[in-house]
Parts: structure tokens; C-alpha cells; sequence
């Protein structure tokens, strides 16, 4: 057990509040199941776990995290998977429970309101838009709308999480990483933009200002 507390605290010292969440929601829902009496498949399904953090008011796809979970830290284990649904088992119940309670004595408010809003900013919303709009040859005006949206209201929000979350050094690397491809996907769709429209002078001074640099030393 002490082996397994010592990987779910190293799962949090390095993914924060968002492994924090998705642990405690899965830990939930694990035992609403048991309690219900209702067959299941393991543990927690994916659908219930995205349900859970949604009660919470975090809009966070797990998935990602879920792999890294099972795979590098051997917290959770997949016991189904289908086209349309997959379930986990935790690998020692009690001691995630236990590394939880420990970790939820102490909480970090300010690390835990990045954490937040991390989840709810959906950085990878953002990019696979911008990734859209870059393999375009020319901007339509829907396209101009959108690309308005992100760059003078969703990229600033990003921005000011980003800020904070270098505060915290590799732990969100993966959201810098990501805020930082971000701005160089709006940069190349704002200079597409330019060259058919006059909506790209307005917004490139909105890029204008880069993130700060010690982001890069913090990897992808």
C-alpha cells in the first residue's frame, strides 16, 4: 500500500488539482455503484467519471490523464472496453482513497483555482480550431467570426490561466505547452486572414504580446 500512496502523491505533485479531481470523482463513483447494487463492468466508466466532474462544473475530458494513471503511475487499470464505453479498476482502492483524504486536509486555494480553471478553459477546444481554420487555403466569413471569438475572447482567458500556472513550474507543463502552440496556430490563421480580409490588421495587435519566455523551458 505504501508503494501505491507514494505513486498517487507523485501523480499529484505533477498533475495538481486536475489528477486530484479525476481521482476523487472516480472514487466516488466507484462507490455510488457499489452502494447502487447495479451491475457493473469494474470500478468507474468513463461516462459516469465525465458526469461526475460536470456536477462539479468541470468541463475536463480525462481520458488523457486516465492513460498516464494507468500507465505510468499503475493507479487505475482497464478492465472493458467497447466502441462505446470502457471501465477501470483501481489497482489498491484503499490507498487512493487514502492518499486522497491525506492530500485533502491540505489544500492549495490558489493551486486549486488554476486547477479549475484549467479544466474549464478547454485549451484543446481552442487548438483543434485554430488547427482547423490553419489548413484552410482562405477565411469565409463564418470563419473570420470565429477566429474574432477566439483571438479577442478565449485566447485572453487562456493567457491569464497560463500566467498562473507557471507559478507552479512543470506541473502544468502540458496546458503551457499547449497555450503556447495555441498562440503560433493564431498567428498563421490571423496572417491567412490578412491576405483576404481586412480583419486580420485588427487582430494580429491583439497577438502581439508574447507569453512569457519561461514558458518554453517547460517543455510540451
Amino acid at each position: 500500500m505504501l508503494r501505491m500512496i507514494e505513486a498517487v502523491n507523485e501523480a499529484l505533485s505533477r498533475y495538481g488539482g486536475r489528477a486530484y479531481y479525476v481521482l476523487k470523482a472516480a472514487l466516488e463513483v466507484a462507490e455510488e455503484l457499489r452502494s447502487s447494487g447495479v451491475a457493473r463492468l469494474g470500478d468507474f466508466d468513463y461516462r459516469s467519471l465525465v458526469a461526475k466532474l460536470r456536477s462539479w462544473g468541470l468541463d475536463y475530458n480525462p481520458s488523457n490523464l486516465l492513460r498516464v494513471l494507468e500507465r505510468e503511475y499503475g493507479l487505475v487499470r482497464t478492465v472493458y472496453r467497447s466502441s462505446n464505453q470502457r471501465w477501470w479498476v483501481f489497482t489498491d482502492y484503499a490507498a487512493v482513497k487514502l492518499a486522497l483524504s491525506d492530500e485533502g486536509g491540505h489544500p492549495d486555494p490558489d493551486e486549486e483555482l488554476v486547477a479549475l480553471q484549467i479544466a474549464v478553459v478547454n485549451v484543446d477546444k481552442v487548438l483543434a480550431e485554430l488547427g482547423r481554420l490553419a489548413s484552410r487555403e482562405r477565411l469565409g466569413p463564418v470563419e473570420e467570426r470565429r477566429l474574432r471569438e477566439i483571438v479577442l475572447a478565449e485566447l485572453p482567458q487562456l493567457i491569464e490561466v497560463y500566467k498562473r500556472a507557471l507559478n507552479y513550474g512543470e506541473k502544468y507543463a502540458d496546458f503551457v505547452g499547449k497555450v503556447r502552440r495555441a498562440m503560433e496556430l493564431a498567428r498563421r490563421v490571423v496572417a491567412l486572414a490578412r491576405r483576404g480580409a481586412h480583419v486580420g490588421v485588427a487582430l494580429e495587435g491583439a497577438l502581439a504580446v508574447e507569453p512569457p519566455v519561461d514558458a518554453g523551458k517547460m517543455g510540451p
